[in-house]
């Protein structure tokens, strides 16, 4: 089973949300997309960057006063490991990322979900969505949504759980410190693919025509040939590297999850050492009493915070 994959970046300004738009509607040069898979992508609620921003700053108009450091929006990044969805069909494809999208509306709200849509024509699929963070309040409030690794953990492991598990796609290790990539970075990676072989033929090495004259010709020096054969091997060779640093990044991750997973046993057998030598009952009186205090301390907080706002 592979894993689900979500990731948020916030963006503060309008020139950055163009920016991020540009790249979803392929309004710009997008190297690691193929234009011949581009008509497959898939746009839902807004059919151009104009139309996208024009939808954002609707919902933007109906704040009284925006904060100068305010987070406008949030770019979502909907996917799955990529061995798992790549063999998917079409039809399990699409199903994934229209639950995903529906996921994201009963989280934001579907009036704040200006924006969606998939990227087909990279090497995996994915779904990218741009959501305005207004809360239950009606207010700019991007803090409701993701304030704090706890609650970003928390939302992943809700996606999982509501969306990823019915398609074959888990969630990642809590508490892994295994570091994500850029999202552009991640897709540079994974669209290296095989190694190419380098052959410099005979007239590479002959000094190319610069300019010709009626009795003059000017041709390339020495150094112009070296660094145009040093140019040319180079990006012959930038798969190579990509691709080693991709399993360099994976090797790295298992080591992170191994190094997890046993923090996570540590942790689960000191937990478990003061129960050792109880039975089943005792165990269950225990934590029975320790519900009942916990309950206790609660109330205790309360009537004081009531007293508090007594006049």
């Amino acid at each position: 089973m592979g894993y689900a994959i979500l990731r948020v970046q916030k963006l503060k300004d309008k020139g950055s949300i163009r920016r991020s738009l540009k790249h979803s509607f392929r309004a710009q040069d997008t190297p690691n997309a193929d234009p011949e898979r581009t008509p497959d992508n898939s746009h839902h609620f807004s059919h151009s960057v104009d139309h996208a921003m024009d939808n954002i700053t609707q919902r933007l108009d109906t704040q009284k006063k925006i904060r100068k450091n305010a987070v406008l929006a949030i770019e979502y990044l909907i996917t799955g490991s990529p061995e798992t969805l790549q063999g998917k069909t079409r039809e399990d494809q699409d199903r994934y990322f229209q639950e995903s999208i529906q996921w994201l509306k009963e989280k934001h709200g579907a009036d704040n979900v200006v924006y969606a849509g998939v990227h087909r024509d990279e090497q995996t699929p994915h779904l990218y969505a741009y959501v305005v963070p207004i809360d239950e309040r009606d207010k700019l409030n991007c803090r409701a949504f993701l304030g704090g690794a706890k609650m970003l953990n928390e939302m992943q492991t809700d996606f999982a759980e509501k969306v990823g598990i019915k398609h074959g796609l888990e969630r990642g290790i809590e508490g892994s410190k295994a570091k994500h990539q850029s999202i552009k970075k991640h897709y540079a990676a994974i669209q290296k693919s095989e190694a190419q072989t380098v052959i410099i033929k005979p007239e590479s090495i002959e000094p190319r025509i610069l300019k010709k004259g009626i009795f003059t010709t000017d041709v390339e020096s020495l150094n112009t040939i070296a660094e145009r054969l040093t140019h040319s091997v180079q990006e012959a060779y930038h798969e190579v590297a990509a691709n080693a640093s991709v399993s360099l990044q994976n090797q790295k991750r298992a080591e992170d999850l191994s190094i997890t997973m046993r923090n996570q046993r540590e942790q689960l057998t000191r937990a478990r050492k003061p129960f050792q030598g109880l039975t089943k009952e005792q165990i269950k009186k225990i934590v029975a009493l320790t519900e009942g205090m916990r309950l206790e301390n609660k109330q205790q907080i309360q009537r004081v915070n009531n007293n508090d706002f007594e006049i």
